[in-house]
């Protein structure tokens, strides 16, 4: 588990360091070609500065002052007092036509023989000067109206280029503006490429080392685990050793492997033949008992003799005729 753990750390490390190359390289290769667009777009804002400039400047300095003039002209156009003085002309032009077209008038009836002084001819003069109030009149209002009406046309028409021209210098400028903020945005374009191909290989690098922590994690509750239950098979062992050396008296299975034993003295003989130590328990060596070792048991009698789970001989002191005790 440790070397598959490794291996996996191992290999995530090597694609993190690839993933790394390959955003260093791809940024060192995209790099110009940015530039070139950040360059370009630079230009364009600059040219787009100058078109705006320039329309703001043909405005104020070509068509401000026509549209003053025409705004001027439209006010003056409308004006009550000019609209009189073109009703006046008007008026005075129609009186002009109708006396020529009296005299005109006056020149053929003579030539019919009637006389100027008769009531024939008066009361031709005097429909003639009817005639003439009446187109008067009609020449003065209608000159009115349409003086009027092209009053607030020219207005209307001034308005509409003085509006017409300002949007086109916005328009400019605003083009302008997107064009530097494109050319910001590409500029950071390369570093942040770079910079998330950066997180990936950082990612890349984490998950592995991760996976290698996880995986010696586990290695150590494994091993802690183990050591655990070692350690409880070893104190079930010697709670059971302590259990049954502590009836003294009572001939049962015992622990009698001297590797479970120190400080062991051959201190007599028994009845049955077989040596008689006197030894202490290496879990509890401040109890010292009487009784015989496993192997010297196995030799002479084998019956009395099992080994238990763990691989510890274990002696049947009845089958012996004797029992351990305290020393």
């Amino acid at each position: 588990m440790a070397q598959a753990t490794e291996e996996s750390a191992r290999i995530m490390a090597q694609l993190g360091r690839e993933q790394l190359d390959f955003s260093r390289q791809q940024y060192y290769d995209t790099k110009p070609l940015l530039d070139n667009i950040v360059s370009a777009q630079v230009a364009s804002q600059n040219e787009q500065m100058t078109q705006g400039r320039d329309y703001y400047d043909y405005m104020r300095q070509t068509f401000r002052p026509l549209e003053q003039q025409m705004v001027s002209d439209a006010k003056n156009f409308n004006s009550e007092a000019y609209r009189e003085q073109l009703a006046q002309q008007a008026a005075a032009d129609a009186g002009l036509a109708f006396q020529q077209t009296k005299a005109g008038n006056a020149r053929a009836m003579a030539s019919m023989g009637v006389n100027p002084n008769s009531g024939r001819f008066a009361g031709q003069e005097r429909a003639s000067d009817l005639g003439l109030a009446a187109m008067k009149a009609n020449a003065m209002t209608g000159t009115r109206q349409q003086a009027e009406a092209m009053g607030h046309a020219r207005q209307a028409e001034a308005i509409g280029i003085g509006r017409g021209l300002s949007g086109a210098s916005t328009g400019a400028y605003a083009a302008a503006l997107s064009a530097g903020n494109s050319a910001g945005q590409n500029s950071q374009m390369g570093g942040l490429n770079y910079m998330a191909g950066m997180g990936q290989a950082a990612g890349t690098y984490g998950q592995g080392f991760g996976l290698q922590m996880q995986g010696l994690n586990n290695i150590m509750q494994s091993q802690t685990s183990i050591y655990n239950q070692a350690s409880q098979n070893q104190a079930d062992m010697w709670g059971s050793v302590l259990g049954a050396g502590s009836a003294l008296g009572v001939g049962w299975m015992k622990y009698s492997d001297r590797r479970l034993k120190q400080d062991i003295v051959e201190v007599g003989v028994y009845p049955n033949g077989l040596p008689k130590y006197e030894f202490a328990y290496k879990d509890a060596p401040e109890i010292r008992w009487r009784g015989v070792m496993a192997d010297d048991v196995a030799e002479r009698f084998p019956e009395a003799v099992t080994l238990n789970a763990m691989g510890y001989q274990m002696v049947d002191y009845r089958m012996l005729g004797i029992v351990m005790e305290g020393a």
